[in-house]
């Protein structure tokens, strides 16, 4: 025995050396259950942890846990069956991923025990003999322990409820598998199917994936046994236990009298329900909306549900979400997540605003289509404000940053800029049967898997039959977002419309978009579309009326800063402008016309100079360093002319 520890110690650490070197270069992994077609090929070891390149090797297809837990303890007890295929031959060795602290007591290949070694995280099975490509395997590992972690992402919690009852909740995303149970936390490999049995004391119920099979009471225990025959990724896995009572009903969806079960574990208290029960409720008709907007509910063969757990959040487990309230926009999101994030899974966590992004846009379309445009643009311009209040951060995680939790789920660039770049989109496409339709592909085309922006890129092109580059470099890829100096005057019959832009992100990108402008008369109100495709540009509108004002991105489709005003037109002359006001770290000088011999200086109350600079163009960008000063004298100097004077506030940062 003590022969064999060695040689798989250092079987291990020639493993280690090998998956600790690798390179992006390595080619991805396609699961053989999907024939899923990729727009690029895409590195899915990418991650938030070097990853053992063994876990390639081999396809899972089965997943049955069977644990024992309480929610008055901490720890957990039972064992894990994986069913798996292999993927690349000779498998001679089989690893899965488990915390150190955890306690492997043995691996079952049927009634024969294997030999393992359990370090660094991982839990390296030694086979009895190799295996070849396409040969089946099954083994059960007996494990026990306390489960570490800390934080929102903590794999494996216990807490109180609002009525101070003791609750069991995990959470494994987006690596917090290994925390509670042995596992292949590879986003790309889904398992076909899963079994979660959980034995828990009496007085408790547990909830999980699927559909509950049956329930079997025992002297002062009782067990539940869930199954799921949908495919489901790793950190989708889960349970809930506490004391629960069930509020079940069922939800419409589609036209043919199809319905969804919706089964709600809930705290069992009367005074929950009677206060809860009209947000539970609300889940049918968000189910029948986005039944309708992304396809019918793809787990409608067995249920939707909810448990409800003290986490400050929720969290979209396939089929039965955990979350802390029914408040609208967290039961939107997270039913939501079923299509983005549980149907069709992010391949990368770089690529995490196929979950996040999306589910976002769902609280949005849920107020939109259930409580009309004034509440669906309320949350949107809530969403533009929280995207502009920084200039940097792209929608897509770059692989280098994947390491940082509050990276890959930051709540202004994968969540709010995530369903704002959709809703642009949208508007891009300016045809909602079009927007909604390539939704609906994109999970046709990818259901059961995962997929990467450019796969939802290549879908958008597939349906619209343009190519998409533009949108996606600058939206998705890019960073920072516009700012618009719009200038307009009329003349004779025509209407002049002046756009010139610069990136608040302090490089040099420039967004092609399309303006929305609504041009108000003393009779009526007409709407107009420009594609702006340069940085500055002039758009004429024939119009013989009189114009009272001009109304820049009315309805909000746009996350931006924008000054409009009417220009210059004879004998009328608008000198400057400064915005915004209050502003941050910097603002924008606009003066009407140039001569060369422009400048600024800044005072602070007292009169003392703070900054000085020229101004060489219409739109001036001025960074102002912190003074701890919250109001300033701006001057403003043309030659020998009167100077323009005005007060700028400095918000604290």
């Amino acid at each position: 025995m003590n022969r064999l520890f060695l040689f798989l110690s250092l079987l291990f650490l020639v493993c280690y050396g090998v998956f600790s070197q690798r390179t992006e270069s390595m080619q991805s992994h396609s699961c053989d259950h999907h024939p899923c077609a990729r727009a690029k090929q895409t590195t899915v070891r990418d991650g938030v942890y070097p990853q053992n390149p063994l876990l390639w090797k081999y396809n899972v297809h089965f997943y049955g846990l069977d644990v024992e837990v309480s929610p008055e303890e901490t720890g957990i007890k039972g064992r894990v069956t994986v069913g798996a295929k292999v993927a690349e031959a000779p498998l001679d060795t089989f690893v899965l991923e488990l915390k150190n602290n955890m306690q492997v007591d043995s691996v079952m290949n049927g009634q024969q025990p294997l030999n393992f070694a359990h370090q660094q995280d991982e839990l390296l099975v030694v086979l009895p003999e190799a295996l070849s490509k396409g040969e089946y395997l099954s083994l059960v590992v007996h494990y026990q322990g306390q489960p570490e972690g800390s934080g929102f992402f903590t794999g494996f919690q216990t807490g109180l409820s609002p009525f101070g009852k003791p609750v069991l909740w995990t959470l494994s995303q987006p690596t917090n598998a290994r925390q509670w149970w042995p596992v292949k936390q590879v986003l790309e490999d889904k398992a076909d199917s899963v079994a979660v049995t959980v034995t828990t004391p009496a007085g408790f119920m547990a909830a999980s994936n699927g559909l509950l099979q049956q329930v079997d009471t025992l002297e002062n225990k009782i067990r539940y046994h869930w199954r799921s025959h949908y495919p489901i990724a790793y950190y989708l896995i889960s349970l809930a236990v506490a004391s629960y009572t069930e509020y079940n009903f069922e939800a419409p969806v589609g036209e043919e009298g199809e319905v969804v079960f919706v089964q709600n574990f809930i705290y069992d208290d009367p005074s929950y329900l009677e206060a809860q029960q009209e947000n539970i409720n609300r889940t049918k008709d968000f189910m029948a909306i986005f039944s309708d907007l992304f396809g019918l509910y793809p787990f409608r063969e067995e249920k939707y549900g909810h448990a409800t757990a003290p986490m400050g959040g929720g969290m979209e487990h396939q089929t039965m979400t955990t979350q802390a309230n029914f408040g609208m926009d967290l039961t939107a999101h997270e039913l939501a997540h079923q299509w983005f994030g549980n149907n069709v899974t992010c391949a990368t966590w770089s690529d995490i605003w196929i979950n996040e992004g999306f589910a976002s846009y769902g609280e949005f379309l849920a107020r939109e289509f259930l409580y009309g445009q004034p509440s669906a643009q309320t949350w949107m311009r809530n969403a533009h404000n929280s995207v502009i209040s920084q200039p940097g951060g792209s929608v897509y995680v770059p692989p280098t940053e994947t390491h940082n939790l509050w990276r890959i789920f930051n709540g202004r660039l994968s969540y709010r800029k995530g369903a704002a770049i959709i809703h642009l989109l949208r508007h891009e496409i300016y045809e909602d049967p079009l927007f909604f339709n390539t939704l609906k592909s994109f999970q046709e085309a990818f259901k059961d898997s995962v997929a990467t922006g450019d796969d939802f890129k290549m879908i958008v092109e597939k349906e619209t039959g343009n190519s998409w580059d533009w949108f996606f470099d600058q939206w998705y890829y890019g960073e920072g977002y516009p700012v618009f100096d719009i200038r307009w005057y009329s003349s004779d019959d025509s209407l002049f419309i002046h756009s010139r832009q610069h990136n608040a992100a302090d490089n040099n990108d420039f967004f092609l978009v399309t303006l929305p402008v609504a041009v108000v008369s003393h009779n009526d109100t007409l709407h107009y579309r420009f594609l702006q495709n340069q940085r500055s540009q002039t758009f004429h509108i024939p119009f013989g009326g009189v114009v009272r004002e001009i109304l820049f991105d009315p309805d909000e489709w746009l996350f931006k800063e924008a000054v409009i005003r009417k220009d210059l037109t004879e004998g009328e002359l608008v000198n400057a402008d400064v915005y915004p006001v209050p502003f941050n770290d910097r603002f924008y000088i606009y003066l009407d016309r140039l001569t060369g011999d422009e400048a600024f200086a800044v005072f602070d109350l007292k009169g003392k100079e703070v900054l000085r600079g020229r101004i060489t163009e219409r739109v001036t960008h001025v960074i102002m360093p912190p003074m701890g000063i919250s109001v300033y004298l701006l001057k403003i100097t043309r030659g020998n002319q009167a100077p323009f004077k005005t007060k700028i506030m400095q918000q604290p940062f």
